[in-house]
């Protein structure tokens, strides 16, 4: 599932039209960026559209958490770390709500300690957190044990129920740390690196039946009740 989910939102991002603002209006609801670091960076991209699910995705997110890279080449050490977030809220349209929010993404880390003959190797380490905050409903997905490659990332709530305005937090830090390795008149440098990328937001929606559509099915089912009386008879 989570391949299939992270692989239909790359798919998403490299083949569908792309709407990209700070507010993006669709038939159920309003997306809006609201607050976040760095204003001047704020967008969102619109990337797909199936029936009852809306994508998005968070393109300032993905600009921030492209990479942290830490380098040592001196035996000094070296440590990067960068972090972002974001909030967004949705104003859901009278008759539609909110029935899950899903966030997919890729992490892919590069750890490359330095090698020297007879020596131990040099130190790399690197994490990657992603928080994906809804009301009632707060999910997290961390990759802290050095992770190398591209590694899927897919964060799901339980069922919902929201109508009206509702705010979403999406948050992401990175962080790496490296030491070479020297000895015997030599030194090896040690790299570390990890990236939040892909990040795409999915809003799924339902609508809700109109007043009138609960009359029509409550007397559709007075009527069989009706006929099953006259059956009986």
């Amino acid at each position: 599932m989570k391949r299939a989910m992270a692989g239909l939102a790359l798919g998403m991002l490299l083949c569908s039209p792309v709407i990209a603002a700070t507010s993006i209006d669709t038939p159920a609801f309003t997306i809006t960026y609201i607050d976040g670091p760095q204003p001047e960076d704020w967008s969102i991209t619109q990337v797909s559209l199936f029936p009852d699910t809306y994508s998005f995705s968070l393109d300032t997110l993905n600009q921030h958490l492209d990479r942290a890279e830490a380098q040592d080449f001196t035996g000094a050490g070296a440590f990067a770390e960068r972090s972002s977030w974001s909030a967004l809220r949705l104003d859901i349209d009278a008759g539609y709500r909110v029935s899950r929010v899903m966030l997919t993404g890729i992490a892919f880390g590069e750890l490359s300690p330095g090698q020297l003959p007879d020596f131990p190797p040099g130190f790399v380490h690197n994490e990657a957190s992603l928080f994906l905050t809804v009301p009632s409903a707060p999910t997290e997905s961390s990759l802290n044990g050095d992770f190398q490659a591209e590694n899927i990332i897919e964060l799901s709530t339980i069922p919902l129920n929201l109508t009206g305005t509702v705010e979403l937090g999406i948050s992401g830090n990175l962080l790496v740390q490296a030491w070479g390795v020297e000895g015997g008149g030599a030194f090896a440098d040690s790299l570390a690196a990890a990236s939040l990328r892909d990040l795409v937001l999915h809003v799924e929606v339902s609508a809700i039946p109109e007043p009138a559509t609960y009359a029509m099915l409550l007397g559709g089912l007075g009527l069989l009740a009706v006929a099953g009386r006259y059956k009986k008879q």
